[in-house]
């Protein structure tokens, strides 16, 4: 019987394992496709105005794209944190309690940005359980846009899963522009992934 169990144990590891690198492999695949279409240059003609880049960030991911878009347009850049920081492995079972409870983290709120002085307001975070990570959920719940444009945009591994539909039913009197997604990719695709940016830049400045 132990080693019936033993075996069962063995195959469900083999399985979970293929099954991730299967996944894996789909994701880089997927990557290097959409890559493909931002390979050759393009170049940044994008006024938006005053602007501010509002971001949340725990790996960095978030972070990077965050200081790109902010260097592209000239913006203000400010950072969300939270009053208690999340550590590892236990991050993945806190911020879930948090969602389904809707017990979103306390922010520190020192040098918040007034929104209404800005014509264009870009927020961005990391998808966790394939919605909005806690702590932008905190600050969405804290802030009234007054009719100001706000450009979401998400970091993930693979899928931003409902992440904009949840952002555009929490933003509050919110200009909603078109979003952008961003995966966690390696450092070879940094020129891509800047063309990308411009690209979405320029549509936006329309």
């Amino acid at each position: 019987m132990l080693k019936i169990t033993l075996y069962l144990i063995v195959l469900v590891v083999i399985i979970a394992t293929a099954a991730s690198g299967y996944h894996l492999y789909k994701v880089n695949a997927k990557n290097k496709q959409e890559m493909k279409n931002f390979e050759n240059e393009v170049k940044l003609d994008a006024n938006l105005g005053k602007t501010l880049v509002i971001y949340y960030s725990l790996s960095g991911h978030t972070k990077d794209i965050a200081e790109q878009i902010a260097a592209k347009t000239n913006a203000d850049l400010y950072e969300i944190k939270t009053i208690e920081t999340y550590s590892s492995p236990s991050v993945y079972m806190k911020s879930k309690k948090e969602l389904s409870s809707q017990n979103y983290p306390q922010l520190q709120n020192d040098n918040m940005p007034d929104v209404k002085k800005y014509d264009t307001i870009f927020i961005g975070a990391p998808v966790w359980w394939y919605t909005m990570a806690p702590a932008l959920y905190s600050y969405l719940n804290m802030t009234d846009f007054n009719n100001v444009k706000v450009v979401p945009f998400s970091t993930q591994g693979s899928n931003f899963g409902s992440f904009f539909e949840d952002f555009a039913k929490v933003a509050k009197n919110a200009q909603i522009l078109p979003h952008e997604s961003f995966n966690n990719m390696d450092e070879k695709y940094q020129s891509q992934i800047s063309n990308k940016i411009n690209n979405w830049l320029n549509q936006l400045a329309k």
